[in-house]
């Protein structure tokens, strides 16, 4: 939400033109904004400070009322005051981006997120609701210190286009799998961590070139062979 239309109609082009977000609605006003979001119930508000109503930062305080369905927010706003920013952190913004950003400023913090809900999911999937030290860690990407031991990727930074959180989420699976002797084709991997297959065959491969996973072809009766990986890390 923005109080320039035109603005407000950049951010959606590039949500739209990265993929991954869908844009459910636009507000140009604080009392527009807890409208719709209470209507569509987004994960993510882009959120302005300055609206022409009242103060982003008393949407944010709206948004927070609204418990288990509150979004995560991202402040995209010209108001730089510390106190401004001091209330924003303590309402629990996800990330404050200062106009003027570049685009790959946005997309980097749009990328975290997107890593950020794969991970719940993630932990969602594999651990259910009673989380244990190791998966609560993995949520705040820290070291475990008596959690399952992780996987070995000190030093190893993915190549652009790579996320580092994303690509120790996949290597993770893959170790848990490799616990039991597991392989997984990169659809399976996908769905567990709520990836789309290209991207995960992505992931994977770069693993198998650092040689943490094997490349395990599997014939069919007809047409090429499904790669399937095993962990060796």
């Amino acid at each position: 939400m923005d109080d320039e239309p035109a603005v407000a109609g950049v951010h959606q082009g590039f949500l739209l033109a990265r993929g991954g977000f869908e844009v459910v609605g636009v507000a140009h006003t604080a009392e527009d904004a807890v409208r719709l979001v209470g209507e569509l119930l987004p994960d993510l508000v882009l959120l302005d400070i300055h609206l022409p109503d009242a103060s982003g930062l008393e949407v944010l305080r709206s948004l927070r009322g609204l418990g288990a369905e509150s979004p995560e927010v991202m402040v995209i706003s010209a108001a730089r005051e510390l106190e401004t920013v001091r209330e924003a952190m303590l309402g629990g913004v996800f990330h404050y981006l200062v106009k003027p950003f570049s685009s790959q400023q946005l997309h980097e913090r749009l990328s975290t997120l997107a890593d950020r809900h794969a991970a719940l999911a993630y932990v969602r999937d594999t651990r259910g609701s009673e989380l244990d030290q190791g998966s609560i860690d993995r949520l705040l990407a820290a070291p475990s210190s008596n959690g399952p031991s992780r996987p070995r990727l000190d030093g190893i930074e993915p190549p652009k286009g790579l996320s580092p959180t994303t690509l120790r989420l996949v290597a993770a699976r893959m170790d848990e799998l490799g616990a039991s002797g597991a392989d997984a084709s990169a659809a399976e991997v996908a769905s567990g961590l709520g990836l789309s297959r290209v991207s995960a065959r992505r992931y994977l491969e770069f693993l198998a070139a650092r040689q943490l996973v094997d490349v395990l072809p599997r014939y069919g009766t007809a047409g090429r062979p499904e790669n399937r990986y095993r962990w060796n890390g």
